[in-house]
């Protein structure tokens, strides 16, 4: 079991790299051992089901990492054959924040094989003033590109940040 709980969470580092409450139910922590690399994900439930190889965070979830924080109403982790993550998606209300960049959508698709971050459902990123929409927003992790489908990119001038970090994926 901790190899399938230490790979959600793995996942969910991997989703991190991309880009408060009550006490919840669900709290895991994956931490490197000096205290600066942990990972926590804290929700109200959390649902494994070995046979479909899936783990499911579900309500007010909160992924809190030295890099980002993530929250999403549900937080699904699917799992391959030899019980990797897979794919991480995050369902309603989503919100990944990094340093001074924000982005917003109705659901994320992280993709660890092909290394995609699919933002849909009004995607918005804001940074510095700066707002990227559209329809579609494509974070590529391993060639630090972004695609943005029916795109609209607001500059708001003496705002400090500017395109190039506007569409900079940090890891």
């Amino acid at each position: 079991m901790f190899t399938k709980w230490q790979s959600v969470l793995m996942g969910a580092v991997a989703l991190i790299g991309m880009i408060g409450g009550e006490l919840a139910a669900a709290e895991a922590t994956l931490d490197s051992g000096d205290g600066t690399n942990s990972t926590v994900i804290v929700s109200k439930r959390l649902d494994f089901d070995y046979s479909k190889h899936t783990a499911v965070f579900d309500g007010d979830v909160v992924v809190t990492d030295p890099r980002v924080r993530i929250l999403a109403d549900q937080l699904t982790a699917l799992f391959n054959t030899n019980n990797q993550p897979d794919m991480i998606t995050a369902v309603g209300n989503v919100r990944i924040e990094q340093e001074n960049r924000t982005a917003v959508s109705d659901r994320a698709v992280y993709s660890i094989r092909s290394g995609l971050l699919v933002l849909t459902g009004k995607p918005k990123v804001y940074q510095a003033g700066n707002v990227l929409s559209g329809s579609r927003i494509i974070f590529s992790r391993d060639d630090d590109k972004v695609k943005c489908e029916d795109s609209r990119l607001l500059i708001v001038p003496g705002q400090g940040g500017g395109t190039d970090d506007l569409m900079k994926l940090k890891r």
